[in-house]
């Protein structure tokens, strides 16, 4: 009897090892990002950054305005790579792209929203004299509690690019 006792607990402390321990799926927490693109609307092209990357830099021009787009990637595989952009935008009111700038002289301001609140994929850069810093974005998961500010939620991904206006 004991034995069997024994083996009951071994097969069911397995099973809950086994079932615990599996990846994620779609739309149970954080997306898993690699890669971080910007793509800017005139002259600047896209800036990208991929996690063990270097800080990325990104040189604007004195007195301009910039349309740019956020873009999420997972590049794990790189035979199959999955655009966190779609999932982000299919669950717009559990994210918040967030936007921190230190020292140099722009603004950075959300242009599109999930219906009540802003999202941050799509934003206008305007950039104002001659200057140096550096901006920091961050993808903040915000599910039950978003209400358009960084703070609440978890951070999926998060990168600093060193700014230069010329």
């Amino acid at each position: 009897m004991r034995n069997y006792l024994s083996i009951l607990l071994v097969v069911l402390f397995s099973m809950f090892v086994l079932t615990s321990c599996g990846p994620d799926e779609p739309g149970d927490g954080e997306e898993e990002i690699t890669t971080v693109k910007l793509t800017f609307d005139n002259g600047v092209g896209t800036i990208s950054w991929m996690v063990g990357d270097a800080k990325p830099s990104i040189t604007l021009d004195a007195n301009t305005t910039y349309t740019v787009s956020a873009e999420f990637l997972n590049e794990t595989d790189p035979n199959d790579v999955e655009d966190v952009t779609e999932e982000i935008k299919a669950e717009d009111d559990e994210h918040l792209v967030c936007y921190t700038i230190a020292g140099a002289d722009f603004t950075v301001t959300r242009t599109d929203s999930d219906g009540a609140l802003e999202v941050g994929l799509e934003t206008s850069w305007v950039t104002g004299s001659a200057s140096t810093g550096s901006l920091t974005l961050e993808l903040r998961h915000q599910p039950g509690v978003k209400d358009g500010t960084c703070a609440p939620g978890d951070s999926d991904v998060e990168v600093e690019f060193d700014i230069t206006i010329q």
